[in-house]
């Protein structure tokens, strides 16, 4: 007969070691789940209430830590800044995602790859979606791999919509601004393999030709068929469109910035320093943005 006392020995132990890796799975680190199992080995019983009073006051620390903005002698109302809901396009600016994805815990990695389901415009984080479908962690990769799945529907959905809506009515620019719009964010995105993103080219240009026809048409979709141009490499098309766009827009500083990227990509020298040389009869103010080149390129 099994002697009692090793069974729960045994029972113990095992429920140790699967409370130790669900610490670990939670924080995605292996070391604390370790020093989990070692503190309830070492203290039986009382090893997990040990763990659970850790915790317990490390949150209790972290709320004491924004009491003294309101109960504090030195209160001060700006303090109260701290209080509201992290601005996340800012603490994304400082730190980069794509370092978050080798350098935080797991548990992290995972919560900020779903998070972006909740952003407005989650295409725009697609590169941070893809270089984690790498991620060392499995977990972190198949919920990337879920929400760059559940974007494409999403913007299939859209797609769908909104070209449904312009081909109604062409006519009407509240549709073909909408077009414009998603069609221009796929075609810049590696969404969608290279042939299905070309499909989109031809209706693009569709788009964006019936908004230029416009007697004034307005900055963005200027701006919009320029970076396609030069996306497609057809800098014939893009000194059309740069022409036309510093002639309705002489005070624009994006029209600007526009030719003197042409004349980047085409390599044209003369062509950039005589357009540099011009820049003083235009009626223009010109920001850092645009200064850093003129600076590199311009003589004398």
């Amino acid at each position: 007969m099994i002697n009692v006392s090793v069974v729960l020995i045994a029972l113990y132990c095992m429920m140790c070691a699967v409370y130790a890796y669900l610490i670990a799975w939670d924080v995605g680190s292996w070391q604390k789940g370790v020093f989990a199992l070692i503190v309830c080995l070492v203290l039986p019983g009382v090893g997990f209430l040990f763990l659970f009073f850790c915790d317990w006051i490390g949150r209790k620390k972290e709320i004491k830590d924004y009491i003294g903005f309101y109960i504090d002698k030195d209160y001060k109302r700006d303090e109260l800044k701290y209080l509201r809901e992290v601005e996340r396009d800012r603490e994304l600016n400082k730190v980069s995602m794509t370092e978050a994805l080798k350098l935080t815990s797991y548990k992290y990695r995972r919560n900020m790859i779903m998070q972006l389901l909740n952003e407005d415009d989650t295409l725009q984080y697609l590169d941070v979606l893809q270089d984690a479908l790498d991620n060392e962690d499995t977990e972190t990769s198949h919920y990337a791999s879920t929400v760059i799945m559940e974007l494409q529907r999403k913007i299939q959905e859209e797609l769908i919509e909104k070209e449904v809506l312009y081909e109604q009515d062409p006519s009407d620019h509240a549709y073909a601004a909408q077009w414009e719009e998603i069609l221009y964010k796929v075609v810049n995105s590696n969404l969608y393999d290279e042939s299905n993103r070309k499909r989109y080219f031809a209706k693009y240009h569709c788009v964006s030709d019936n908004l230029l026809s416009a007697e004034m048409p307005e900055e963005i979709y200027l701006k919009n068929r320029i970076d396609i141009s030069f996306l497609e490499k057809n800098y014939t098309e893009g000194q059309k469109f740069c022409t036309e766009y510093l002639r309705l827009y002489p005070g624009s500083e994006d029209a600007v910035l526009c030719q003197i990227q042409l004349f980047i990509r085409t390599k044209d020298s003369k062509g950039m320093q005589d357009f540099l040389e011009s820049l003083s009869d235009r009626p223009v103010v010109l920001t850092k943005k645009t200064l850093k080149y003129i600076r590199v390129f311009k003589r004398g």
